[in-house]
């Protein structure tokens, strides 16, 4: 892997499970040693001088839990003052912080007696209040509700003004809402990378059938992947896409259609996330 990231951006790294994106986050933040390499992280070496890079980044980990006999107010004010903040400054972040991501009502109350996705969200607002220069979240919305994800995906899109972040996610609408640029992997190689629309445009048409029901049905002209019973069908408008569906039905088979996201990229480029069979090439950089 060969990868560089600018300052001031967001930065997604996508792929299925096992593709490695957690175990180069672990590296990325002096946690893992890589068994060869160089590693350069604020023009740090970071492999011989880790402790010049820990105070300047901050991550909240995949598997990540707040000490359970706080309160989220106590989480953030205490990690802040442990980074080296003033009492006051620290009091003010942790604040700010608490009212971006909604919970100040709840900043008093015990973390074991709130609702995982309250403590989730207790978790960002500990990295965003950090002021730190470089900013790691592994899946940092995984078992969140709509509306709190939501409410993460604003504070992540002003952080990203101050400071640069890199995120894994496995929420594809995520990924573009919040990126800059995305980086898909695959058995811990970058596959390609660019920002959303460069990525979309690697994949054919603007329009995708998903059709499931049927289990040998011809789309002869068009480009499609099989997902274990389900098809992919991609083509370039809507009007063709319902054509395409109400075909679909007509031989007994269920279809609905939508248009194309980066699941679509990650699915040609990698071969998806099950045992898929692809039809027609596809330029994978």
């Amino acid at each position: 892997m060969d990868l560089d990231v600018d300052r001031g951006r967001l930065v997604t790294l996508l792929g299925p499970n096992g593709a490695g994106k957690t175990t180069l986050v672990r590296i990325l933040t002096t946690e893992l040693k890589p068994s060869r390499g160089r590693l350069t992280i604020l023009g740090e070496d970071a492999l011989r001088n880790p402790e010049r890079v820990r105070h300047r980044i901050a991550s909240i980990p995949q598997e990540a839990k707040p000490i359970y006999f706080v309160t989220p107010y106590e989480l953030v004010f205490s990690y802040l003052v442990f980074r080296g903040f003033s009492i006051g400054d620290a009091r003010f972040e942790a604040r700010r912080a608490l009212e971006e991501l909604g919970l100040w009502e709840v900043r008093n109350r015990v973390m074991n007696n709130l609702s995982g996705g309250y403590k989730r969200r207790a978790l960002v607002a500990m990295v965003l209040a950090s002021g730190a220069e470089l900013i790691f979240l592994d899946e940092p919305t995984t078992g969140l509700d709509v509306f709190s994800r939501r409410s993460v995906w604003d504070a992540l899109a002003r952080l990203k003004s101050e400071s640069t972040v890199v995120l894994t996610t496995h929420y594809i609408e995520e990924a573009e809402f919040l990126s800059d640029e995305v980086v898909v992997m695959d058995n811990g190689s970058v596959v390609t990378r660019g920002t959303v629309d460069e990525l979309l445009s690697k994949v054919e048409g603007e329009y995708v059938v998903e059709a499931y029901g049927l289990d040998k049905p011809v789309f002869e002209g068009y480009s499609y992947v099989k997902l274990n019973n389900r098809y992919l069908v991609y083509v370039n408008s809507s009007e063709e896409s319902s054509l395409v569906a109400r075909e679909y039905a007509k031989m007994g088979g269920k279809a609905l259609v939508r248009r194309k996201t980066l699941e679509d990229v990650v699915i040609r480029l990698v071969g998806g996330w099950s045992n898929d069979e692809a039809s027609g090439d596809l330029d994978s950089d």
